[in-house]
C-alpha cells in the first residue's frame, strides 16, 4: 500500500508496517513464516494463462471480472482481453497503449491502467492513473468511447442505472453517459494532505451511490445527479502526526437488505443505516481490502494481516486469526465452507469458514496475489502480479 501527500508519491510501504506505525513508533509487524499443518489441504489448479506483464510492482487494483459468460481481465500497460471461464483460452484481446499514441491523450506516458474491470449495457469498463476511463464492446474489445476524468482512477467504474460513476484520487466523484461517455455531473470530496494510495469503490442502492471517503466518511449520493444524501463518519482522524492521522476508507461499501457495511484504515468497521446514514455499531478494526459477506457473518483482513469474522447482526467478533500477519493479505473471498485469501508470496490460502482453523495452502505464482480472489460458481479466478491468471477449485 502506497501513501500520497496531496496527489504525490510519498513513500512505499507495507500496509503491515503502516499499521505498525499507526499505532507506535517503535512497533512492526513480523512476517509470519508459513505455518506447518497435519494433511493439509490444497487447491486444484483447473487451468493457468500468462496475461501481458501484470501489474509488476506498482500499485494497483486491477482485477478480473466475470459477465456475459466470458473473463475479463486486464494489466497495467494496456492490455485487456476477454477469456474462456473454463480454459482461459483468449476470446479477444485489445491493446489501450493506442490510444496513448495520439489525441487528446498522447501527452500521457504510457496506459498505467488501475481502475477496474467492471461490465455493464454489454460494455467493459476500465480507469488509468492518467484520468482516462474506457469502454469497450464486450463482445468483440473494441473502444466503444473514451472519456478524460479530474483525476486518477484508481478504482473499479461502478455502472449504476445509464451512468459509469467514478471515483478519482483528486477527490471528484464523476458521472459519464453509459452509451456515449458523456460528462453528466461531478461531486468534490474532501482530499487531506496524507492519504493512502487508492480511492473506494462505488457500490448503488436505491437509486444512490455509496463511497468511502479519503476523511474517514461514508458518503450516500443520488446517483442520477451526484447530490449529497448524508455522510456517516467510521473513522476519526487523530495522533501525534500526519501518518497516524490517514483514515482513509477506502474499502467499497457493501450494502445488504437496509444496511451499509463498511471500514477504514485507522478506523472502524461500522454497520450503517442505508435510508438514514445513522451509524448502527462500530468496532475498530483498520482495514483497506474488500470485505466478504455471507449470512450473519463479516469476513475481513486488517492492515496487520489478521483475518476475522464479524457477527453483522451486533458487530461481536466470532473468530480471529493471526498465522498469517505482514503477508499483505488480498481480501476474503467465501467459497462453500471455506474462506480464501492470497499473500505477497504468491499463496492462496485455505481456511475453515466456521472457526477460521487454517487448512491449507497452495502456491499459484511466486510474483504474489494482490487482489480478491473472484467467485464464480464452484470455481475461483485469481490474478498474479506479474499477470499469471489461474482458475483454481477446491477438493
Amino acid at each position: 500500500m502506497l501513501l500520497v501527500r496531496k496527489g504525490w508519491l510519498a513513500g512505499l510501504l507495507s500496509a503491515a508496517v503502516l499499521a505498525g506505525c499507526a499505532s507506535s513508533d517503535e512497533e512492526t509487524v513480523q512476517i509470519s513464516p508459513l505455518p506447518e499443518l497435519e494433511n493439509p489441504l490444497e487447491a486444484q489448479v483447473v487451468w493457468k494463462e500468462r496475461f501481458g506483464r501484470g501489474i509488476e510492482d506498482f500499485w494497483s487494483s486491477l482485477s478480473p471480472t466475470e459477465g456475459y459468460g466470458k473473463l475479463f481481465i486486464a494489466e497495467r500497460f494496456g492490455k485487456v482481453a476477454a477469456l474462456s471461464l473454463e480454459d482461459g483460452k483468449e476470446i479477444w484481446s485489445t491493446n489501450l497503449r493506442r490510444a496513448f499514441s495520439d489525441g487528446i491523450l498522447k501527452k500521457n506516458k504510457g496506459a498505467r491502467l488501475a481502475g477496474g474491470v467492471t461490465v455493464g449495457f454489454n460494455k467493459v469498463f476500465i480507469g488509468s492513473e492518467n484520468g482516462a476511463l474506457f469502454a469497450l464492446n464486450a463482445e468483440d474489445g473494441s473502444v466503444a468511447w473514451e472519456a478524460l476524468t479530474r483525476g486518477e482512477v484508481l478504482s473499479d467504474p461502478a455502472v449504476i442505472g445509464r451512468l459509469v460513476v467514478v471515483n478519482t484520487a483528486a477527490g471528484k466523484v464523476q458521472a459519464f453517459d453509459v452509451d456515449s461517455g458523456e460528462f453528466q455531473w461531478q461531486m468534490d470530496l474532501s482530499v487531506p494532505p496524507l492519504m493512502l494510495r487508492g480511492t473506494s469503490g462505488i457500490a448503488s442502492s436505491q437509486g444512490a451511490a455509496l463511497l468511502g471517503t479519503p476523511d474517514g466518511k461514508v458518503s450516500a449520493l443520488f446517483a442520477d445527479s451526484g447530490t449529497p444524501i448524508w455522510e456517516a463518519r467510521i473513522a476519526e482522524a487523530s495522533g501525534s502526526n500526519e501518518l497516524e492521522r490517514v483514515v482513509d476508507a477506502d474499502v467499497k461499501p457493501v450494502v445488504l437488505g437496509e444496511n451499509v457495511y463498511a471500514a477504514a484504515f485507522n478506523g472502524n468497521l461500522a454497520s450503517i443505516e442505508l435510508r438514514s446514514g445513522r451509524v448502527l455499531w462500530s468496532r475498530q478494526y483498520s482495514v483497506y481490502t474488500p470485505l466478504a459477506i455471507q449470512g450473519y457473518r463479516i469476513y475481513l483482513t486488517d492492515a496487520r494481516g489478521s483475518i476475522y469474522a464479524i457477527d453483522r447482526r451486533n458487530g461481536l467478533e466470532n473468530w480471529a486469526n493471526t498465522e498469517l500477519t505482514g503477508r499483505m493479505l488480498t481480501g476474503p473471498q467465501v467459497f462453500g465452507d471455506y474462506l480464501v485469501v492470497g499473500d505477497y508470496e504468491g499463496y492462496l490460502h485455505i481456511l475453515e469458514r466456521s472457526s477460521g482453523k487454517l487448512l491449507g495452502y497452495t502456491r499459484i505464482d511466486a510474483s504474489g496475489l494482490y487482489a480478491q480472489p473472484l467467485k464464480v460458481g464452484d470455481t475461483l479466478y485469481v490474478q498474479s502480479r506479474s499477470g499469471r491468471i489461474a482458475a483454481v477449485t477446491i477438493p
